[in-house]
């Protein structure tokens, strides 16, 4: 799919060391009207602010958190000053320069869905049911003061890098060192996208037009898949045939969740381009 290319950016991209940021990081380079400005902490506002006087950028990537469910309920202190204070010190050093940010949130940012039905689009509120999830539901609040902005909320995304989390990277951990993965619950339903997709959404929103700037964008592939499914294409794809160990499902997770991701297809010109079974078969191959 191609890009827009119209303006040159420089973009800072904040968590750009991260599994989603060095893939973005990976996509920006390869675009010639792009220029890659790394990140920094941004939990010190005085670096952060001299980096952007210093460098400034046209576009800001926001992408750095505490971003694993298990970090942030380790450390809440620390998810807190990371997802809600640093995100405040993005929003506040880019409304000083007039710098556009680009927002990545989660799907965990809209939980709990009791009161909803799948597919989820964006009109949903931002709040949280565990650590993670509300403080980037807080993330995007104050994002939202920012003007201009785009929110990107993600599905569950898998890649290479991402091999000790989430039911793909889980699995692949774990049966790369001959243990039975862990499958918690089976029948429950997610979206997965892969990262690569993730990456050019992020390249494709921060070359936007701004009549499609301050809103909230759904990045997924529109397709469901049950836990049982992707776990059993994950032992599949690994040749493994040692059984999976059936835990009880989390708490935090909804029975089923599904993103109508309409709105970015049609906004944004965004639709997935690896199916779960292609996405492993790269994820397995280590393309670069």
């Amino acid at each position: 799919m191609a890009y827009r290319t119209l303006v040159k950016h420089v973009t800072l991209v904040t968590g750009n060391f991260g599994f989603i940021g060095t893939e973005t990081c990976k996509a920006i380079q390869c675009l010639e009207p792009f220029d890659l400005m790394l990140g920094c902490d941004i939990r010190d506002v005085e670096q952060l602010d001299k980096r952007v006087r210093r460098s400034r950028p046209s576009r800001i990537m926001h992408l750095a958190a505490i971003a694993r469910f298990s970090d942030a309920d380790r450390d809440p202190i620390l998810a807190y000053q990371t997802n809600v204070l640093g995100t405040q010190n993005v929003i506040d050093i880019a409304a000083k320069y007039h710098i556009p940010v680009v927002y990545a949130s989660t799907g965990s940012a809209i939980m709990p869905l009791d009161d909803y039905e799948p597919p989820y689009d964006e009109t949903i509120p931002a709040r949280g049911n565990s650590v993670y999830g509300c403080t980037k539901a807080i993330g995007e609040h104050i994002v939202r003061q920012h003007t201009p902005h785009i929110i990107l909320r993600y599905a569950h995304i898998y890649g290479k890098e991402k091999r000790h989390h989430g039911l793909v990277g889980g699995f692949v951990n774990r049966i790369e060192r001959g243990l039975q993965p862990n499958l918690y619950g089976g029948r429950q339903t997610n979206d997965f996208v892969y990262v690569r997709d993730v990456a050019r959404a992020n390249v494709i929103a921060l070359n936007a037009p701004w009549d499609k700037w301050n809103q909230t964008y759904n990045i997924g592939t529109g397709v469901e898949l049950t836990a049982t499914y992707a776990g059993d294409a994950v032992c599949d794809a690994l040749g493994w045939e040692g059984g999976v160990n059936v835990v009880e499902p989390r708490t935090v997770d909804p029975q089923r969740f599904a993103l109508d991701v309409s709105k970015a297809r049609e906004w944004l010109g965004f639709e997935a381009e690896y199916g779960f079974a292609m996405g492993l078969t790269d994820m397995m191959g280590g393309d670069e």
